[in-house]
């Protein structure tokens, strides 16, 4: 079993480091770095002082998301835990795989208001899919507006990503209306698979999955989660406004912001190494490419907001443990097991 688990985090690890290879090798194809330099050196950080405020308040607003999801199971836990497990798992996904980040995030209000980890755990699929839902609607927006160069826009999947994006939906949704069909099943699975003492532990575990995706079953909650998820990401979009004009870019304007973040939140979805490197440059390219503007602005404007969003924020989020008092060994995967 361990040996299995060891494999599959090499397998990980490797298709992570490829993949960023790849996008590195594409995103900084015919770059010249003294002109990327000069131009990074040359930002108004002023400007990219505000963004990194408009940055801080969206995490604000993802623990009121997290809030309003859990309260659909009656566990609605504490809007300050939930907001340093925000900044404390993120902050873990910017050095570690993203997937140990989420873990990070349920076990800290597991740990601290003793609420379901799995139900928490729950709420953060439930919290990815709909950001996937906003922030592709983000990215249609300036191809709706006619804001895009004429054209430009085709060299976007768009019909894949839409297609995907609605199929995780409806699964979840599925997950989320049918919880004692899937649990039922999950019985039968693993009496079928033999596991015997871990059999009522693992039913377990996925019933309280299942409920922190309640609120996608309830219309009034998940509106209000859509309307808090929408908020995050127009904060959000407000830090890439800010890095435009910290690099005196007019063009692309906040619709630009929104679909140049859309772009880039799509592209880390990709497997990479810790800190989404490779993709987040990449997306940053391909949205501000087609704006045409000059490669060497177009990278400067990516490693300013690399600065911005993913080196301080493990700085906040080591800040934000030591103040609570959590141990690495609170916060690693196998917290998972508990209650």
């Amino acid at each position: 079993m361990f040996k299995a688990a060891r494999l599959k985090q090499l397998g990980y690890l490797a298709l992570g480091t490829a993949m960023t290879v790849l996008l590195l090798a594409w995103a900084f194809r015919d770059v010249h770095w003294a002109a990327v330099w000069q131009t990074f050196r040359q930002a108004d950080w002023g400007w990219l002082g505000l963004g990194w405020l408009a940055y801080l308040l969206s995490y604000g607003m993802r623990a009121q998301r997290t809030q309003t999801l859990m309260a659909a199971v009656d566990q609605r836990g504490q809007f300050q835990t939930y907001l340093a497990a925000a900044f404390v798992g993120f902050g873990a996904s910017c050095l570690l795989p993203s997937y140990v980040g989420e873990v990070v995030r349920a076990a800290i209000p597991a740990r601290l208001d003793k609420v379901a980890f799995e139900a928490v755990f729950g709420s953060i699929v439930a919290e990815r899919i709909l950001d996937l839902g906003v922030v592709f609607l983000f990215l249609l927006l300036p191809v709706w507006a006619g804001l895009l160069p004429e054209g430009a826009w085709l060299n976007l999947p768009i019909g894949w990503m839409g297609g995907a994006i609605l199929l995780a939906w409806l699964l979840l949704l599925a997950a989320a209306s049918f919880p004692k069909r899937l649990g039922d099943l999950a019985v039968v699975l693993c009496r079928h698979l033999k596991l015997g003492r871990f059999e009522a532990k693992l039913a377990d575990s996925l019933g309280q999955f299942l409920k922190g995706l309640t609120a996608l079953r309830q219309p009034g909650r998940c509106g209000v989660a859509l309307f808090e998820t929408a908020a995050v990401w127009g904060l959000n979009a407000l830090t890439y406004w800010a890095g435009f004009r910290a690099f005196g870019l007019d063009a692309p304007g906040y619709a630009g912001a929104l679909f140049t973040q859309s772009v880039a939140a799509l592209a880390v979805v990709l497997p990479t190494t810790p800190g989404y490197v490779g993709a987040f440059e990449a997306g940053i390219r391909l949205a501000l490419g087609l704006y045409e503007l000059p490669i060497d602005v177009i990278l400067a404007y990516a490693m300013a907001l690399r600065v911005v969003m993913f080196v301080t924020t493990p700085i906040v989020g080591l800040m934000v443990a030591a103040s609570l008092g959590l141990s690495k060994a609170e916060l690693v995967p196998r917290s998972a097991g508990r209650r």
